[in-house]
């Protein structure tokens, strides 16, 4: 089944689809200020690293449909200039596109829904997509949160398919229980839902997953987001932290979350950082 083929992929590990917050600009102009997220590697090998970014928007005063992009990634807790990306914005189709200003061609493209914004890095001319971003727009005296903290410890996962009553076997839901144990203590549940194909091992997922427990001690709820891609076996897995998400003593937590499997027990490895 399509169910366990996901599974496998994720190993237990879920989504969440953020919650956007209310917007009252419009056009453009909206996009303008500071995003902070994820650079996810897509089948790339060698220099191809995943990143935290912030990306600093502004809009072009001679053309509203015109932004730039001034991109940086964090390392060891600091920024670092990646350069300027150039991008038109589609008013009616809430999407950005540009072209890759280096030696390699390539072309950017984003979805934007509020102040949540997602997309790829295709290269040309294959248009083969080596990058996954995913990006939320900073709150108003909100600035990027260093990711210096590292939590890890191993878990135990229990997948349940849930029957949706639906003849289309390509597609599938899935509830999730989750025990967390090391760094991260406590519970979690959630809901998977799956899409694919079986006989050519590919396929996806998105799912919510709500935490209740404690990291290294802070007792707390978060929620986690978590978007997966199999192509003919071989995933591509994003799992982050949904800002503003946390409370009690994990209130600013934000962070990603990677996962490996060996003989058969799950181990993870949380990278954060709080505001507080």
């Amino acid at each position: 089944m399509i169910f366990r083929r996901v599974s496998l992929l994720v190993a237990g590990m879920v989504v969440c689809i953020c919650v956007a917050r209310g917007q009252t600009e419009t056009g453009a102009t909206k996009l303008v200020g500071d995003w902070t997220g994820e650079s996810i590697c897509v089948g790339e090998i060698g220099a191809c690293h995943d990143e935290t970014v912030v990306y600093h928007i502004s809009l072009d005063a001679s053309d509203p449909t015109k932004l730039k992009v001034a991109a940086d990634k964090i390392v060891n807790g600091k920024p670092e200039s990646m350069g300027d990306i150039d991008l038109k914005y589609d008013a009616k189709n809430n999407t950005l596109t540009g072209d890759l200003t280096s030696a390699r061609r390539g072309v950017w493209e984003f979805t934007v829904k509020e102040y949540i914004m997602w997309g790829t890095l295709s290269v040309l001319p294959e248009k083969r997509i080596v990058r996954q971003i995913r990006v939320t727009k900073n709150g108003p005296n909100q600035s990027p949160i260093a990711m210096t903290n590292h939590a890890t410890g191993t878990f135990e996962v229990k997948l349940t398919p849930q029957d949706d009553k639906s003849g289309d076997k390509s597609l599938g839901r899935m509830s999730i229980e989750k025990q967390w144990h090391g760094e991260i203590e406590g519970l979690s549940t959630g809901q998977m839902l799956t899409g694919g194909d079986v006989n050519t091992g590919s396929a996806g997922y998105v799912a919510m997953e709500k935490f209740t427990g404690t990291v290294k001690g802070r007792k707390g709820t978060l929620i986690l987001q978590h978007s997966a891609t199999m192509t003919k076996g071989k995933g591509d897995l994003m799992i982050t932290v949904v800002p503003d998400s946390g409370t009690d003593d994990l209130k600013g937590i934000r962070g990603k979350l990677t996962i490996r499997i060996e003989n058969g027990k799950h181990f993870y490895d949380l990278e954060y950082g709080l505001s507080q």
